[in-house]
């Protein structure tokens, strides 16, 4: 979630901690207040639930979560010595050069899509790879292999897709959220201009504040007496001395 997500969210639970102290003045206030009131509540709960999992799945996301790197170092160690033989037959047996070159420094999907080439490609070849020192299963070793890094390159699309439907989630419920809290606002408005602190309380508690900034109500500053304007009384002159 992004800050400004945060703070909304955080807004959205005040109104919520509001509602239950002063259930007076929502029986009071129209109807559809507090269906208002329960829509938000359950915009809350989406917001949370989205929230969750746009955390979940972009840990998923991440290259550093999956096995990725283990499963495309056991790619290659099953390509190297399909394709070295290949390189060594070159010019003896026709049509092996097929299966003689290791990708470059590809990402996993260039390096599934290579190996599933290789031991495709392969299959014509089982005889001679076999009889040329490699294992009988070289070719089904390879085509786990790439079985197992494809699976686990799908499984991280799947959770940056998971985790895109989350944010594109948390972003519509947000918006839902501030039209009901001001729909909220103008149903409360008439019952709530008869009490300066009640309407203080509830400003306080729909506002979205700004990072680090806690919302509380302020208590207006009391009253001081003003600085007496009368002058000073001043001293009276010395009567003149008789001539």
């Amino acid at each position: 979630m992004t800050n400004k997500q945060q703070r909304s969210l955080q807004s959205f639970r005040r109104v919520q901690g509001w509602a239950v102290a002063h259930t007076d003045i929502l029986n009071a206030a129209p109807a559809p207040v507090s269906a208002h009131l329960a829509t938000l509540n359950e915009v809350v709960t989406r917001i949370e639930t989205n929230a969750v999992t746009q955390d979940v799945q972009h840990r998923l996301s991440t290259r550093d979560s999956t096995d990725a790197t283990l499963r495309r170092k056991a790619v290659r160690d099953a390509m190297a010595p399909i394709a070295q033989v290949a390189r060594t037959l070159h010019g003896t047996v026709f049509g092996i050069s097929a299966i003689s070159k290791m990708p470059g420094n590809a990402d996993n999907e260039h390096l599934v899509g290579a190996a599933i080439s290789m031991a495709e490609n392969s299959m014509i070849f089982r005889t001679t790879l076999i009889e040329h020192g490699l294992q009988p299963d070289c070719i089904e070793t390879l085509q786990v292999a790439a079985a197992a890094l494809k699976s686990s390159v799908d499984v991280r699309g799947l959770a940056k897709s998971a985790g895109v439907g989350a944010s594109k989630g948390i972003h519509a419920a947000v918006q839902q959220g501030i039209k009901l809290v001001s729909l909220i606002d103008a149903g409360l408005l008439s019952q709530l201009r008869t009490s300066a602190s009640n309407l203080a309380s509830w400003r306080n508690a729909k506002r979205v504040t700004t990072k680090g900034v806690v919302g509380v109500i302020v208590p207006p500053a009391s009253a001081v007496s003003a600085p007496s304007t009368t002058s000073p009384a001043t001293t009276a002159a010395p009567a003149a001395h008789a001539a």
